[in-house]
């Protein structure tokens, strides 16, 4: 067969339009997405009774993503059995619906051992079988490459002179497994989840589908300049910018206040958690394990709706406009005042006329906002009920306050 110049232009051609057609079809294979959509959650649960539960308190405030860590050590000590409990979660939150973001390494657990170049290869056989396991997953949404990088004590608490040098050990073992999901899954979005805005790093973000930060900031200037940050770091890569991970009552970053800014800045959220459980149980979480809430603030920042702050609109309550405090006072004082011996016995007194009594002053300090609501009197009036040893003393203890409590509020001497 005689190979003439203008068959090898022809091949030459043929070739370069397939490459080009291969990266475009490539690049269209990515799924589209508008992560301004995102109203996530951190969660996991490997029960599945308990974990469609929790997600069905989820849904009743129109979440719709979970965010969620895997381990490379469970999958050295458990293999194929490990990764297919991770499958089966992202169904079961695919079932429910709910996309599922897996983070594959954790920056705040950070063993510097396993970010050395000859451990590369364990890393590798981590995120190579759990990227192949779930990159055809209906419920995927994107793989968060790896949590907080340099959130670690090998980072912050390293000598100065040391730290740009770990940083940039994270760095490349980072582009390292980026670059390796990128090559197993091309179809699949990638992300980060950088502490802060401040901690996003060029050479890695600019790898990314997605940029996502995360923000814990204690006052809302700090708050404004972090989201800002991000969107600038947006622009410049021509990425989308979400958040994906806020909220901690202890660090004065109340879930209302985070994802205010989340959705004034038109960006998706995971708030930190969605259940109020384990070690973190006094400092986040959303739902009880019943699906009861902690604080509807949460709830309806989650609809778009915050508190009024404006000092010269704000209308104070008054618990007796209608003359309620004045009968709640007299139903108190009539239940305390009331037994069946000329001789004092607190024993004789009337428990339900007491706590009836009681739940009246109650609902007037909670309808108000006159109490904390972490300290919800009906919460104690419910357990004096359902306590059929509950002591008579306690009980008239409890009304005597209260009824003060409400002389206070309703400023009546």
């Amino acid at each position: 067969m005689k190979i003439t110049l203008r068959s090898l232009i022809l091949v030459a051609s043929l070739v370069a339009l397939y490459t080009t057609l291969s990266s475009q079809s490539a690049e269209a294979a990515k799924p589209e997405i508008d992560c301004s959509t995102i109203r996530g959650v951190c969660y996991f649960c490997g029960n599945e009774e308990q974990a469609r539960r929790e997600l069905g308190y989820g849904k009743r405030v129109n979440l719709n993503a979970v965010r969620f860590w895997t381990s490379q050590d469970q999958f050295e000590r458990r293999g194929d059995e490990y990764v297919q409990s991770i499958v089966n979660f992202v169904r079961l939150c695919d079932e429910n619906g709910y996309k599922s973001m897996p983070i594959l390494f954790n920056g705040n657990g950070l063993n510097p051992a396993k970010i050395e170049p000859d451990a590369y290869d364990k890393a590798d056989a981590f995120a190579t079988a759990l990227v192949n396991a779930l990159k055809d997953e209906p419920g995927l949404l994107m793989f968060d490459i790896m949590n907080e990088p340099l959130c670690n004590p090998y980072v912050n608490a390293s000598p100065k002179e040391e730290r740009a040098a770990r940083s940039e050990k994270i760095w490349a073992f980072l582009r390292h497994e980026i670059a390796l999901a990128q090559q197993l899954a091309p179809d699949c979005l990638l992300t980060v989840g950088y502490t802060t805005a401040w901690e996003i790093e060029e050479s890695t973000a600019s790898m990314l589908d997605v940029l996502s930060f995360h923000d814990y900031s204690d006052r809302r200037e700090k708050i404004g300049n972090n989201f800002k940050l991000a969107a600038e770091w947006g622009k410049k890569l021509n990425k989308q910018v979400m958040n994906t991970e806020t909220g901690c009552l202890a660090r004065a970053n109340p879930y209302e206040m985070a994802l205010q800014y989340c959705n004034e800045n038109h960006m998706g959220w995971f708030a930190f958690e969605l259940m109020i459980h384990g070690r973190c149980i006094d400092e986040h979480g959303i739902f009880y394990p019943d699906g009861t809430i902690r604080d509807a603030g949460t709830i309806a920042a989650m609809f778009g709706c915050y508190r009024n702050r404006d000092i010269k609109t704000v209308v104070p309550t008054n618990p007796n406009r209608e003359g309620k405090v004045d009968a709640a006072l007299a139903l108190l004082r009539d239940a305390l005042k009331e037994y069946t011996s000329d001789a004092f016995d607190y024993r004789r007194s009337d428990k339900k006329k007491l706590l009836d009594a009681c739940e009246v002053g109650a609902n007037l300090l909670e309808a108000c906002e006159l109490v904390p609501m972490s300290e919800l009197p009906t919460t104690q009036i419910e357990a004096f009920r359902n306590d059929p040893n509950a002591d008579l003393w306690d009980i008239r203890k409890f009304a005597y306050k209260l009824a003060k409590r409400l002389e206070e509020v309703a400023q009546i001497f």
